[in-house]
């Protein structure tokens, strides 16, 4: 016969066990990342830096309430259903995290699309908005709540939460895909390279929007349970991971590129999507004229291209 706490804090237990995985992946990705991309953008090292922080500390409460449940309070029954000021504050910490991201792959979606095309990063924008929103609405309700048996009052606030993160995982996956995709053409090194970023897109949406539907689905089907932990707990650690490999894989993409085609090199430039300042033509008389057109780009446009480069 199962433990009646089997739906609960067994679940809390697994939960904890999956976090602290992804949470070492996370931290190898992390050191990887500052050892071969130190040279990147200071705003991106910026965010890899505070991902690394949040999350280091979620991580850390948790293990601190969870000592709390069942060292400190060890064989307190009602004491398993109290609502410490830990657990409020480390599902702030998880929404946070997948704040942080959403808005660093709106920036990336943004970066790359037409200047008269922005609608779709100011979508996700909105979303991840509304998301960390909620999110903090919902973590003052629970700070104010005295046991878990109440959780189920905040269904409002936790669906919309779950669900504009489902809504801004699947609009930023369906983005990247799309708008790589259109850049594909005649040259395999550059078809490898962008079919290989879609997989990854696909991957890590997929991976971050299950992880929404199941908070939702199960919060919502299953209460007085806490098997929408799955869901929640491992949202954010999934999102620093994706954002980490999708930084830490720039390299492996390039040389599988590379691979794909022999007489690719990295230094290579299509001739068709070469702009050259310069242009001939021919008089009548049959001189040969030569126009130069000046370029002028300015510091700050340097310093966009420097953190375009450093996003994909």
């Amino acid at each position: 016969m199962g433990s009646p706490l089997d739906s609960t804090f067994g679940l809390w237990l697994v939960s904890i066990w999956l976090q602290t995985l992804l949470q070492g992946c996370g931290l190898l990705q992390a050191w990887l990342y500052f050892h071969w991309y130190s040279k990147d953008h200071w705003a991106i090292r910026a965010m890899v830096a505070s991902l690394v922080v949040v999350e280091t500390f979620q991580i850390i409460v948790y293990f601190q309430v969870t000592y709390l449940y069942f060292i400190d309070d060890f064989g307190s029954v009602p004491g398993l259903f109290i609502i410490h000021w830990q657990d409020s504050i480390q599902l702030f910490a998880m929404y946070l995290s997948a704040f942080i991201v959403q808005m660093y792959f709106a920036y990336c979606i943004y970066a790359f699309l037409e200047k008269k095309k922005k609608l779709i990063p100011i979508i996700i924008v909105v979303l991840a908005l509304t998301g960390i929103g909620s999110g903090l609405a919902q973590t003052l309700i629970t700070i104010r709540m005295q046991s878990f048996e109440q959780l189920d009052s905040t269904k409002a606030i936790t669906t919309l939460q779950a669900a504009c993160a489902l809504v801004c995982d699947i609009t930023i996956t369906s983005s990247l895909v799309c708008n790589l995709g259109k850049h594909k053409g005649r040259v395999k090194s550059t078809d490898s390279m962008l079919h290989t970023l879609m997989v990854h897109a696909i991957n890590r949406g997929m991976l971050t929007a299950i992880c929404a539907a199941l908070n939702m689905i199960l919060f919502l089907a299953l209460p007085g349970t806490f098997y929408f932990f799955i869901g929640l707990t491992l949202s954010s650690k999934l999102y620093m991971n994706s954002a980490l490999a999708t930084l830490n894989s720039r390299q492996h993409v390039v040389k599988k590129a590379h691979m794909s085609d022999p007489d690719w090199t990295q230094n290579a430039i299509p001739m068709e999507t070469l702009s050259i300042g310069r242009s001939t033509n021919v008089n009548e008389d049959g001189r040969l004229q030569i126009i130069v057109n000046n370029e002028t780009r300015t510091d700050s446009d340097y310093k966009r291209q420097m953190f375009t480069e450093g996003m994909l």
